[in-house]
């Protein structure tokens, strides 16, 4: 098994995209996952479009990437590109339990992460890091404040437990 992931940009001319994903296809690649704008357009519109047309232009699975933070922007974006599945990061970080259906991350996940957290000895920074992305939606500009400049895994653990019981 043979897995190509596709980054690109839509062009005046997206037939050289096309057409690089259709020699990776002839070289036997499984599938194709297409993020539809590069770093710098990071906040500008993803080319949903782009993706279609790659999509449309291959027999191997498509897997559509870029800006996906909630089940129903996935839904819509899979109606949208024709993909045959989604892939979503920022969108899971904020929120590990999107694609169950939850509008915000449970704290539920947010205990597991710990659990998984301090059971594989996870540096701090990533540790706060992921946290601060779970809990945007479920913490007031007050509360991000005092979290976002927590500085030890302890602190962190006392604040939860404090706050939210976890």
């Amino acid at each position: 098994m043979v897995i190509c992931m596709i980054i690109f940009r839509i062009h005046a001319d997206i037939t050289k995209t096309v057409d690089l994903c259709q020699k990776a296809e002839a070289a036997g690649v499984s599938w194709i996952s297409v993020h539809g704008r590069f770093p710098e357009e990071r906040h500008q519109p993803v080319h949903y479009d782009g993706i279609k047309v790659i999509k449309d232009s291959l027999s191997i699975p498509v897997v559509a990437n870029g800006d996906i933070k909630s089940l129903k922007e996935a839904e819509n974006i899979h109606h949208i590109t024709g993909a045959d599945g989604v892939m979503a990061a920022r969108g899971l970080l904020a929120n590990p339990a999107m694609f169950a259906g939850y509008e915000e991350t449970p704290l539920t996940c947010i205990e597991d992460w710990i659990d998984i957290a301090l059971e594989h000895g996870t540096p701090f920074t990533c540790f706060h890091h992921h946290l601060m992305y779970m809990m945007e939606r479920i913490t007031s500009k007050q509360e991000k404040r005092v979290f976002n400049v927590l500085s030890s895994t302890s602190a962190v653990l006392d604040y939860l437990k404090s706050t939210y019981g976890v």
